[in-house]
């Protein structure tokens, strides 16, 4: 009896962790995600998510995931969300050279 009763807790700890990672997810590697108030472009941006950003799905409707994100829900496009974390190999494109001063053309592309 006490075999069995370890082998249910550790078969329902490994359904657990499973499980815990089947729901979370990553913002696309360069896309800055709106993070909107309701499932549509209809509704408000409240605000965005980092490219490679990993959130916690909770559900799904008409194309759009809802997610949770410190404690907070917002809603974003499915279509940029993938299920596997972001290659951290990525360098920003150096900024062209205008040819005198200080060596970069214009304003801040972050």
């Amino acid at each position: 009896m006490k075999k069995l009763l370890i082998s249910a807790i550790v078969a329902a700890s490994a359904l657990t962790a499973s499980a815990a990672s089947a729901n979370s997810a990553w913002t696309q590697h360069g896309v800055t995600l709106n993070a909107r108030s309701g499932p549509g472009t209809n509704y408000h941006v409240i605000g965005s998510f980092h490219p490679c950003t990993n959130v916690h799905v909770v559900g799904h409707q008409y194309g759009w995931t809802k997610v949770s994100y410190n404690n907070h829900y917002y809603w974003v496009s499915a279509k940029y969300l993938q299920n596997h974390a972001c290659n951290n190999s990525y360098t920003p494109p150096k900024k062209k050279h205008s040819g005198g001063g200080s060596g970069y053309s214009g304003g801040s592309n972050y």
